[in-house]
């Protein structure tokens, strides 16, 4: 199965997201910043990400930005509950490769989880 990054400020959402996940095969490490979630990119493998696109300090389209440079590979899947047109335009430039919105249902990320992946 899929090993997930979530990089998300919100604890109690990363612990919900995280434990769906596992309930579903997946494995998941949960980081709650920036800084953190690049750290564990460069500690494990991971095959795909979901990262909050507001979060405090460097938000989830400066990690977006310094994930793709660092392993362009790894699909990035940004979580948000705010429409800001501006910020999608520059995470669609930066390489994005979906967006799912806040509350985020098991089955819709699920999908999305295999939708990116191909399988």
């Amino acid at each position: 199965m899929a090993r997930i990054l979530l990089v998300d400020d919100d604890v109690e959402f990363g612990i919900v997201l995280s434990k769906i996940l596992k309930s579903e095969g997946y494995e998941t490490s949960v980081a709650l910043n920036t800084a953190e979630g690049l750290d564990a990119l460069k500690k494990e493998k991971f095959d795909i990400i979901f990262a909050d696109l507001s979060m405090p300090g460097e938000n989830g389209l400066v990690f977006l930005q310094k994930s793709k440079k660092m392993f362009p590979g790894i699909p990035v899947v940004m979580i948000t509950a705010f429409g800001d047109w501006d910020i999608y335009a520059k995470a669609i430039e930066t390489g994005v490769n979906k967006f799912v919105n806040k509350p985020v249902k098991k089955e819709e990320i699920v999908q999305v989880i295999k939708e990116v992946l191909g399988s």
